[in-house]
């Protein structure tokens, strides 16, 4: 029971704190024409929700320190159900642009938060297993958007629609402070633990890690934002196929991240994975970058091999930090890592979009990040050439 109460809240938590930009992104012709906001303006909501996301991850991590992990979850969740009760109520898009900055804590906050639950709860053994469950919630949560935004939006209404799910964020989280028992070190002496940890510096490895993160979450940014168009306008792929192309990763990520997270834990060291999925990744931009000349069904197996590589790599990498740093030190260093893979995905759509409006193709842009992908896999083995674990201070 217990077990299951806690995966219910990490990956709900993981779905819920994602969840305002993915509902926006469901809803947003309607959404749009209601506020009357244009393309570039709704862009530079989503902006805003990933890019504060990014400057609250290390503050949200050092709050998952002194806190512990259910009340930052907590925290996650009232973050994402104001925010969406905010959008779904905005009279304009000022006031939506606010209602995605209020939910971008939770953007930012949901990997520390349910990182530093994973190292408070889980048993050496288990984490691998459970991180992997818990970062498919984000991925979960993707799915049931798409399932039921646009249903929900034709029966009732956009706002009716978004307005749900931010109740159901706001009972979420009253039902976690009050089911999930406080967290194991939260007694006096964590409470001291927890501030020599904050006066300490983080290994070398965190940062070499964050930097990982950063380059991934440029190719994350890039191939997420324009697979679709890339597919319709240069390889002449119809809507729906286009469409199925860029949700199946993450349909198969759900699988993927549970399985490597697994083996990182029991079999693979948690560097070779990360090297492994971000050489995978540049495998992937290898192919887009010749997908032009070698015709659209190269894309199919772009699409397969995203989900073991592009699409999974984040599991692996909250795992390397649950098990390679200290616990009273996991909400610091995933408030880092986080930071520079959101800070990634904020960069890497725009600045992939302008090469392709500079150049008139997406070729540089793809071979732009086949490169990121190639410093990925060299700053993960560099990675492990550190002490992950070696002593603070």
């Amino acid at each position: 029971m217990k077990t299951a109460l806690l995966i219910t809240v990490l990956v709900l938590t993981m779905a819920l704190g994602a969840f305002p930009i993915v509902g926006t992104a469901v809803v947003a012709n309607a959404l749009a024409e209601d506020l009357t906001m244009s393309l570039t303006l709704f862009g530079a909501g989503v902006a805003v929700n990933t890019a504060f996301g990014a400057v609250f991850a290390p503050l949200s991590g050092r709050l998952s320190d002194r806190h512990g992990g259910k009340w930052s979850c907590v925290l996650v969740l009232l973050s994402s159900g104001v925010g969406l009760l905010i959008l779904a109520c905005a009279p304009s898009a000022s006031i939506l642009i606010f209602g995605l900055f209020v939910s971008s804590y939770g953007q930012g906050a949901c990997n520390p938060a349910t990182n530093k639950l994973v190292a408070e709860r889980a048993a050496p053994g288990h984490r691998g297993k459970m991180t992997g469950i818990k970062q498919s919630g984000v991925q979960l949560g993707i799915l049931l958007g798409g399932f039921t935004l646009p249903a929900l939006s034709i029966w009732l209404n956009w706002r009716v629609a978004i307005g749900l799910y931010a109740v159901t964020a706001l009972l979420v989280a009253a039902l976690t402070a009050i089911a999930l028992p406080d967290s194991r070190d939260r007694t006096q002496q964590g409470c001291q633990s927890d501030e020599k940890s904050t006066a300490s510096k983080l290994p070398r490895s965190v940062s070499l890690l964050a930097l990982y993160a950063l380059c991934m979450g440029c190719v994350v940014g890039g191939v997420g934002r324009y697979t679709v168009l890339f597919a319709e306008n240069a390889l002449n792929m119809s809507n729906v196929a286009a469409g199925l192309v860029a949700g199946l990763p993450g349909g198969i990520a759900i699988g993927t991240r549970i399985i490597w997270a697994h083996l990182a834990e029991h079999r693979i060291r948690p560097p070779v994975a990360l090297a492994v999925q971000s050489s995978l990744t540049a495998l992937v931009m290898a192919m887009l970058c010749v997908a032009v000349a070698v015709g659209s069904w190269i894309m199919w197996p772009v699409a397969i091999i995203s989900a073991v590589g592009l699409n999974a790599w984040n599991a692996v990498a909250m795992l390397y930090v649950i098990i390679g740093v200290p616990q009273q030190a996991s909400g610091r260093a995933s408030g880092r890592v986080v930071m520079g893979f959101m800070a990634g995905l904020t960069v890497g759509g725009f600045l992939t979009g302008l090469v392709a409006d500079v150049t008139g193709s997406y070729e540089t842009a793809w071979a732009a990040l086949l490169l990121l992908s190639a410093i990925a896999t060299f700053l993960a083995w560099q990675s492990g050439k550190e002490r992950f674990s070696q002593p603070f201070g």
